[in-house]
């Protein structure tokens, strides 16, 4: 079946029963987690799970807790002492209240005096339907390994599902705003548990969530000033999207159409101008209906496995320019202004998703805002390199921004105007 399309690290596959349902929207094809999953889809009985739907209005104060269970013990991680699976309110991506859900992971040991230090993690691509949200299913064997060391090394992880995945309604997928209300909600929600954990928090965030944890980087002190935000590490950062939109030729090949897909459905979400009839091909649409059941590495695996090039999977090439494309892209870009807290970028210079130029161009606008950015790039990499390659450099820089000294950066040498 489709676990055998691809080579890729499983998944845990548990949790509450949930309902594998066609949501109204989906995903992209330029920046998956890049770990090609290699698993089969749980067997899921009729209806959504009790704990995923909240019956009544939910509450308008963004972070309030709603309800929450023990995870699962094949979810709770080996350096963690404990997991708690969270539902808590939020705002949407058109700033109505909105139910999302999560997970809190907390260390083994002793909490130090003033509790344990947070880090909220901003997932990459998992999928659109419910069943691939990460505190139902669980994460990607190199998601695991990453957590794992911060776990080890005495930090609290607080991680959102997003919008949409996993509770009712679309994800807003690739829509900043949403990401990073579910970012800092998750983090506000997670400090009524009664947990030990401290104020003192930084965001972590891999492609997609690189993108997400970013936007909290630049609209956290705005939208969450009580509480204590010490900076950004996001690695392989989806950013630059009007720019990436308009690449492309008819003759190129597109072995990311699944991911395509999904960001279509995204865009059906938050975009109006939008509409998947009037962008894919009649063989891009036949792949459609895949993207609202199956979770990212099966996704990559249909659209690879049909072999289409951009012509022969888009009416209109390049992607950018199909009616709404462009306006939906405004709504995934993540502004070089409103920061106030330090930022780290780990990426791969041969990343085919998350390009390094594009990386580099937002890491001078930031760097031209007098914002303390330090960019690494890792040689040779690809899209999840950085992630555990550079963990030795990510640890350090976060011990630091935790203990309140200045922030280095590396803006002269990626050629800001500083």
């Amino acid at each position: 079946m489709l676990s055998k399309l691809l080579n890729c690290p499983r998944l845990q596959q548990h949790g509450p029963t949930l309902k594998n349902r066609f949501s109204q929207t989906t995903i992209i094809a330029i920046l998956v987690a890049s770990c090609q999953v290699h698993l089969v889809l749980p067997a899921l009985a009729e209806g959504a799970a009790p704990f995923y739907v909240w019956q009544e209005d939910v509450p308008s104060h963004p972070g309030q807790l709603l309800r929450q269970e023990p995870l699962e013990e094949k979810l709770v991680l080996n350096a963690a002492s404990k997991g708690v699976r969270i539902l808590y309110a939020s705002q949407g991506w058109n700033d109505q209240p909105v139910a999302v859900s999560g997970d809190v992971l907390i260390p083994k040991g002793v909490a130090p005096e003033g509790g344990w230090p947070v880090l909220a993690w901003s997932h990459g691509t998992v999928g659109v339907a419910d069943v691939c949200a990460p505190s139902y299913r669980g994460r990607s064997e190199r998601d695991i390994k990453y957590l794992n060391k911060w776990l080890a090394e005495g930090y609290a992880i607080v991680s959102t599902d997003y919008e949409g995945l996993g509770t009712p309604g679309g994800h807003a997928y690739l829509h900043c705003r949403s990401e990073a209300n579910g970012n800092i909600d998750a983090v506000r929600a997670a400090q009524q548990l009664e947990l030990n954990l401290s104020k003192r928090w930084l965001v972590l965030g891999q492609s997609q969530g690189g993108q997400g944890a970013l936007y909290t980087g630049a609209f956290v002190a705005a939208s969450a000033p009580e509480l204590d935000f010490r900076g950004t590490l996001a690695t392989a950062p989806a950013v630059n999207w009007k720019d990436r939109f308009f690449t492309g030729r008819a003759e190129d090949p597109n072995p990311f159409i699944g991911m395509s897909l999904y960001l279509a459905r995204g865009f059906e979400v938050y975009e109006p101008a939008f509409q998947s009839s009037n962008t894919f091909s009649d063989a891009a649409m036949e792949l459609l209906p895949y993207a609202d059941t199956l979770c990212v590495g099966e996704l990559i695996g249909i659209g690879m496995k049909a072999k289409l090039t951009q012509g022969q999977s888009l009416k209109v090439v390049p992607f950018g320019k199909a009616p709404g494309t462009a306006s939906g892209a405004e709504k995934m870009d993540v502004p070089v202004s409103g920061w106030s807290a330090p930022v780290y970028i780990g990426q791969g210079s041969a990343d085919p998703l998350v390009r390094f130029e594009d990386v580099r161009n937002f890491s001078v606008d930031l760097c031209n805002e007098d914002v303390a950015v330090t960019l690494d790039v890792y040689e040779g990499a690809k899209h999840s390199g950085p992630l555990n390659q550079g963990f030795d450099a990510f640890r350090q820089w976060v011990a630091d921004r935790f203990a309140g000294k200045p922030a280095a950066d590396s803006c002269q040498e990626i050629g800001a105007n500083r």
